[in-house]
């Protein structure tokens, strides 16, 4: 029998294993197996139902793993086996837009920039409009295949551009074919957004964005590099915060990743954390997932002492090895 694992295979694996517990949430709407159906999110206070699945994070020796499960999520743990039994690792920090206590956009911007920022914003966004023919969409429960063929290209294109400009390695450009047959479907049940900054017909900001109750998640963003001047990045911020007050989203999630940008705009900060579940029952298991512990732990206190992320920055590090494969790499086919 012919067990080789597919491309496409193998790139859900990739972004499964890249997403962790937010794969499961965002993109299967579902919850792993050893957590109950019913979560918190403790900003808003209310509750979160899904439907429980089969564990699809790595299995070693009766060793499952869970990585960024958010710290704002209330989970019930509940380890089916007998014998099994749970430990947790802080990982690193995610920020957020928490919008529910705000009145609009106007108050957000008073509550987070100072004037200055405020009026750059605002100059930014009149010169950008004053000399392009600019419009800001939404996609969301409605879009066309062939436009949204058009839009996954040209968010392929100007990412990869992007990252070229910055010598760095996204990991996202590889599973391209992955997420552009994922994500129709869910725009269409509104379980995922693009948002598009347009001048005329051309696209020159992209967003995907993931959906689940009143939560927005941020996952891939990028914007044409031609347009650096307006500060793009800012101008989408301030268009997604419009859209999730008028459509009831009380927050909006940049997820991992500590950038100036994120500092500028989150009014929240929270901590991703590491689960992982073990059987008791087995010294062999014990042991290795005390190993497995320790290495979460030495890894964390790296990226606490900047040692991971800022004086080694793995994209950076990647980017050298795989430039010649992202010249070669063609998402159509892969």
């Amino acid at each position: 029998m012919d067990t080789k694992i597919g491309p496409k295979s193998k790139q859900k694996k990739n972004v499964i294993s890249k997403l962790g517990f937010l794969y499961h949430i965002f993109i299967e709407n579902r919850i792993p197996r050893f957590y109950s159906e019913n979560m918190e999110n403790r900003l808003c206070n209310n509750e979160i139902s899904l439907t429980r699945t089969e564990l699809s994070s790595i299995e070693n020796n009766g060793i499952y793993t869970m990585s960024n499960v958010p710290d704002y999520l209330a989970l019930l743990i509940e380890p089916e086996e007998q014998g099994f039994k749970s430990k947790m690792v802080r990982q690193y920090q995610g920020y957020l837009v928490y919008l529910k206590d705000i009145d609009d956009s106007k108050a957000y911007l008073a509550q987070q920039l100072s004037k200055r920022n405020i009026k750059n914003l605002f100059a930014k966004q009149r010169k950008l409009e004053g000399s392009n023919n600019i419009s800001y969409t939404f996609h969301y429960g409605d879009i066309t295949k062939e436009h949204y063929d058009f839009l996954l290209s040209e968010f392929y294109d100007m990412l990869e551009k992007r990252f070229l400009e910055k010598k760095m390695y996204n990991n996202n450009l590889l599973h391209w074919k992955y997420y552009y047959d994922l994500v129709y479907p869910m725009i269409l049940e509104k379980r995922a957004s693009l948002f598009v900054i347009y001048d005329g017909k051309k696209p020159i900001t992209l967003t995907l964005n993931f959906h689940l109750k009143d939560i927005v998640f941020s996952y891939i963003q990028t914007y044409d590099i031609d347009y650096s001047n307006y500060n793009m990045g800012d101008i989408s911020m301030l268009k997604h915060i419009e859209w999730c007050k008028k459509n009831d989203f009380s927050i909006f999630d940049l997820a991992m990743g500590q950038t100036d940008y994120k500092l500028k705009w989150c009014n929240h900060i929270y901590n991703y954390e590491h689960h992982l579940f073990y059987n008791s029952q087995s010294l062999f298991t014990r042991i290795k997932a005390l190993i497995l512990l320790n290495e979460l732990r030495l890894r964390q206190y790296l990226r606490d002492k900047d040692i991971i992320g800022k004086r080694f920055q793995m994209d950076k590090f990647l980017f050298k090895r795989r430039v010649k494969q992202l010249s070669n790499f063609n998402w159509h086919e892969s």
